[in-house]
């Protein structure tokens, strides 16, 4: 054979692999890394033999899923993802059967739609191996050619002499990879809270179209007073809240959020104030509350709009006071806390309705942080996509899918009502999707415009259609009207009365199913949790 390296041939396959692991070992341990790794291993065969593409994936056995290791050297398949199942592949071949795969002719083989897109390419012969340690097949690797060479037996003979100390450095490089990984977690300031959204937080809000709201958070940060933030659903209230936080003198402090349409009224006060042991049947010891458990830190009471005036009432006697007494004791316990909050309700509706309590207000909004919608903020949409997708596949374990210039046009010019979150549900798709086919514009736009129907309003103030919502009589009511009762008779309905119609219809409409796409909250437009809220409210039971 002609094929040489330093003197080194195919024809005897150990100098060859003893090349090969030399060059290898040159890798400084503590600076080991996928692309060096991948380097130095894909210059060494191209100098032994030729091939037309080389690449190595990663097994994950639990999910069937193979992640590629890192950009293959040759030949660019468009049509492969970065992760793919393994189901009708040529890697799934060797690892079935944990022996060497060798093709010569791909277009004459049956894996289904997988293997069409080395073909189109023009590669039509290949070669993969398994690459075990311990017993356990932790990934493949795979050259492929336009021909198959003469000489593969071989390149084979070759590939199986290196593949054990192969897959011993490529086990090294991940070891090292998952150490690092989980020193820069523990270093990153913030890690500790599990939020994963420190990074998001310091890049995404100090982003040219979040400046105003930025430079009033600033000052406000280093202040003891109350802020309120404001904004529509999904549009990163809670994040910001969080941000305020570490950005105070109280970041040492526990940061207690608390969902307020999830509280009940006849709970409303054990859950905030805690309980004394024996308070009543079932407390068997002492509990503390929210309000105490953020003492010297930050209390953010997320969606202060749903509370009941009864609950408002109690909360704003704690903020008079700066004390409270647990159920079952008349002790005052003085708290030190600062209180942040949002709401996504229209604020000068809900006051002029009563449905949040000027006092409670004045105490709540010493400063007003309105959060954009995303469709006002383009210009964070790249910034958001790129670090969805690499977290999600971060904690799936994924490699990150490619996404073309159309998909990420789709992604920038859409207006998305349901905000961050429905973002977040966007990419998700995407990931799923990339593991067995490629992403295009045509599934993204399908994706965007799936639940356009939804998408009703975004301040879900109250549950009663637009219409009755703005006083109109005219555009048609969607609700079949109610029998009068005779042609002169005169029926003044209150507000409540008639919210209280619109949801039981729903109800019946709905088969009293609450939640998903043809559930109650759907067909109003609101939330779940505010339909459970207003129905609790109205005295109305799912049916």
């Amino acid at each position: 054979m002609s094929d040489r390296n330093d003197g080194v041939s195919l024809d005897s396959p150990l100098p060859a692999v003893a090349q090969v692991i030399r060059h290898l070992s040159r890798l400084v341990p503590g600076k080991m890394d996928r692309n060096a790794f991948f380097q130095i291993l894909s210059r060494q065969l191209r100098a032994l033999f030729h091939y037309d593409r080389f690449c190595i994936y990663l097994y994950d056995s639990e999910r069937e899923l193979l992640n590629l290791f890192t950009t293959a050297d040759g030949t660019v398949v468009e049509f492969f993802s970065n992760t793919r199942i393994v189901k009708n592949t040529v890697a799934g071949l060797a690892i079935a059967s944990r022996k060497p795969v060798v093709i010569n002719d791909l277009s004459a083989q049956d894996f289904g739609d997988a293997q069409l897109p080395l073909a189109t390419v023009g590669l039509n012969a290949t070669i993969a191996l398994p690459l075990i340690l311990n017993r356990e097949v932790i990934g493949t690797l795979h050259v492929s050619f336009v021909r198959q060479p003469e000489h593969v037996v071989e390149i084979l003979n070759f590939l199986l002499e290196l593949s054990p100390m192969l897959t011993t450095f490529l086990y090294a490089v991940l070891v090292e990879e998952r150490a690092a990984n989980a020193r820069t977690a523990r270093e990153q300031p913030g890690a500790e809270d599990g939020t994963g959204n420190v990074v998001l937080e310091n890049r995404l809000l100090e982003t040219r179209d979040m400046a105003g709201v930025m430079s009033v958070a600033r000052k406000a940060a280093q202040l003891q007073i109350p802020v309120l933030i404001t904004g529509e659903t999904g549009t990163g209230k809670s994040m910001l809240a969080r941000w305020l936080h570490r950005h105070s003198p109280r970041r040492a402090a526990n940061f207690v959020k608390v969902n307020c349409p999830s509280l009940a009224p006849t709970l409303f006060e054990s859950e905030m104030f805690g309980y004394a042991k024996g308070a009543f049947t079932g407390a068997h010891a002492k509990r503390i509350g929210r309000i105490e458990m953020a003492q010297k830190g930050t209390l953010f009471l997320d969606e202060i709009g749903e509370l009941s005036p009864d609950m408002q009432s109690k909360l704003l006697q704690v903020m008079e006071e700066s004390s409270f007494e647990r159920v079952g004791e008349a002790v005052p316990v003085g708290v030190d806390i600062r209180v942040l909050s949002a709401t996504n309700i229209d604020l000068p509706q809900a006051l002029a309705r009563g449905l949040l309590r000027r006092d409670l207000f004045y105490r709540l909004a010493a400063v007003i942080l309105s959060m954009p919608p995303l469709r006002q903020r383009k210009n964070d949409i790249p910034l958001l996509v790129n670090y969805f997708t690499t977290q999600f596949s971060r904690q799936c374990e994924l490699r990150p899918p490619r996404l073309s210039k159309a998909v990420l046009n789709e992604l920038y010019c859409h207006d998305w009502p349901g905000n961050l979150r429905e973002l977040r549900n966007v990419i998700t798709k995407i990931l799923l999707h990339s593991l067995d086919a490629p992403v295009t514009a045509d599934f993204v736009r399908e994706t965007l415009h799936e639940w356009d129907w939804t998408h009703a309003g975004n301040e879900p103030e109250s549950v009663l259609p637009p219409a009755a919502r703005a006083g109109e009589t005219g555009g048609g009511n969607p609700w079949p009207e109610q029998p009068a009762k005779s042609e002169n008779a005169v029926t003044l309905v209150s507000l409540e009365e008639n919210e209280r119609r619109h949801i039981a219809q729903a109800l019946r409409l709905t088969g009293g199913r609450l939640s998903g796409p043809r559930g109650a909250a759907a067909l109003l437009g609101i939330p779940r949790s505010t339909l459970q809220h207003r129905m609790c409210k109205l005295g109305l039971r799912p049916l």
